[in-house]
């Protein structure tokens, strides 16, 4: 097998394992094109604890069952892989033997520790300690506004609101088994206001260091948009304060002048990632790799929010909604990648939220929706987030009387128009940052979408039109092209 075509066939198992819904796990092996149990080359390979749970696999029925725990983390060889379905997801399990002659098991692969997959051209960031700000200090909360709430009805009458729906991988990537040379285009399928569609500037891998990069959940630019800094979450971990995560930060302008976001040499990030697991990296895929920086994983959150302030040039995402602790946010250090200032706070009656943007003037924004139905209201919230004085946030009185769809994913602002972009999966809605508590029906856009494709963030380059979906099945930032 040359080293092209077993670069295609790694690439192709990784990519496997980024593929989740309620499928069977028949139906799920025939969307990556491999059998049910893939016997893998052996590779070295360390458990997370002597704990680590043993199972056996049924081939028959493909059910674990547990057979103990390990005795030892060391000395361990990878060498078989399966995908099996577990609570409607997708979770890879990796076939690990003692020694050369030891019995076999299987393991989680988030428990297993893969020897020689990183290399010095991605770099480790050192850890940075994190300041904790008590809600004693920092009490500001999130309060209603003075005025009876009012909800605005908009054109498409709940028209333009897309229902719940099951996510499919594209055609192009399922028939390149990922490696995909040609940017994909996702059309606009109704909606009024707003008239552009996307395609793709760069495809994201879905593996690198050892670190599977298969749930990115929000996305930005720095202020002089050089680097993109994406954030993912284990997807092994249930949602919620406590899932931990992780940041990649991508060198934009050197992969675009590798030739990254060029026709015929788009794959290269992925065919990189590809080399690297399978050990054959090339001086370019070297290249490729020194973009691209790793950061370490630590307790996140959900982190659909990151998000830079332009005006304090500080990237902050939301670290905790839920109900039964206090909420908080965190300022994201973009040397370490790491949380290094906290803020825990009171919400008072309000309801944080988990989207978060930022106008030129350092403004913060989110947006929730009572419920996923297309009558479910929005509600808008403006307020700051600062270092020194804290957060504050303020529900606006008039909100939105039908919500794009069914869950709430992103928010973008764009700094040249001033529009904010409640963001769905499939649908977005669009309307003017300066025109909020007073905005009028045919202020408001809604674009709809019909790729079966999740939304997981929308970005728009600083003092710039550019903006970027960020997008799964598979991951990939698509450029918004405005429709003539």
């Amino acid at each position: 097998m040359s080293v092209k075509t077993r670069g295609r066939w790694l690439l192709g198992l990784m990519l496997g394992m980024g593929l989740w819904g309620p499928v069977t796990v028949h139906a799920a092996t025939n969307l990556v094109r491999w059998p049910v149990v893939q016997s893998l080359a052996p590779r070295n390979c360390e458990l997370e604890s002597k704990q680590t749970r043993l199972y056996q696999l049924n081939r028959a029925t493909m059910q674990l069952t547990p057979s103990g725990q390990a005795q030892t983390t060391s000395h361990w060889q990878r060498v078989g892989q399966v995908m099996v379905t577990q609570n409607k997801r997708l979770v890879t399990y990796w076939q690990v033997r003692h020694g050369t002659g030891g019995r076999v098991s299987w393991v989680l692969a988030d428990a297993v520790r893969v020897n020689g997959t990183k290399v010095t051209d991605i770099k480790a960031p050192t850890r940075q300690p994190m300041r904790v700000v008590k809600m004693y200090q920092q009490a500001n909360a999130v309060t209603r506004a003075a005025n009876k709430l009012s909800y605005l009805p908009l054109k498409g009458a709940g028209r333009y609101t897309t229902a719940h729906i099951l996510f499919r991988p594209t055609a192009a990537y399922l028939a390149t088994q990922g490696l995909q040379n040609q940017p994909d285009k996702l059309r606009q399928s109704s909606g009024y206001y707003d008239h552009y569609h996307f395609k793709t500037a760069l495809y994201l891998p879905q593996q690198l260091g050892g670190r599977l990069l298969n749930d990115p959940q929000s996305a930005t630019f720095s202020a002089d948009n050089r680097y993109l800094y994406v954030m993912y979450v284990n997807d092994q971990q249930p949602g919620g304060a406590d899932q931990t995560g992780w940041v990649v930060r991508y060198d934009w302008q050197r992969l675009m002048a590798l030739g990254a976001g060029q026709s015929g040499k788009m794959a290269m990030v992925r065919v990189a990632a590809a080399h690297q697991f399978d050990g054959t990296l090339t001086v370019f895929d070297r290249r490729v790799l020194a973009a691209i920086e790793v950061g370490p994983e630590f307790t996140a959150g959900h982190v659909q929010s990151l998000a830079l302030n332009p005006k304090t040039n500080e990237l902050w995402f939301i670290s905790s909604t839920a109900r039964d602790q206090p909420a908080s946010v965190a300022r994201l250090n973009p040397q370490s990648l790491t949380p290094d200032l906290k803020i825990a706070f009171t919400t008072g009656s309000g309801r944080l939220g988990d989207e978060l943007t930022f106008d030129r003037a350092g403004q913060a924004y989110y947006w929730t929706h009572a419920s996923q139905l297309r009558n479910g209201n929005v509600t808008l919230y403006r307020g700051t987030i600062s270092s020194t004085t804290g957060v504050h946030f303020e529900q606006l009185a008039q909100g939105l009387a039908n919500n794009p769809g069914f869950f709430a994913q992103s928010i973008g602002y764009n700094e040249v128009t001033g529009r904010l972009y409640l963001v769905s999966d499939e649908s977005i809605t669009s309307l003017p940052a300066a025109k909020l508590g007073h905005l009028t029906t045919s202020q408001v856009g809604e674009a709809n979408f019909a790729g079966d494709r999740e939304f997981e963030g929308l970005v728009f380059m600083h003092h710039s039109q550019e903006g970027f979906l960020l997008t799964n099945r598979g991951i990939e930032l698509m450029r918004i092209i405005v429709d003539k």
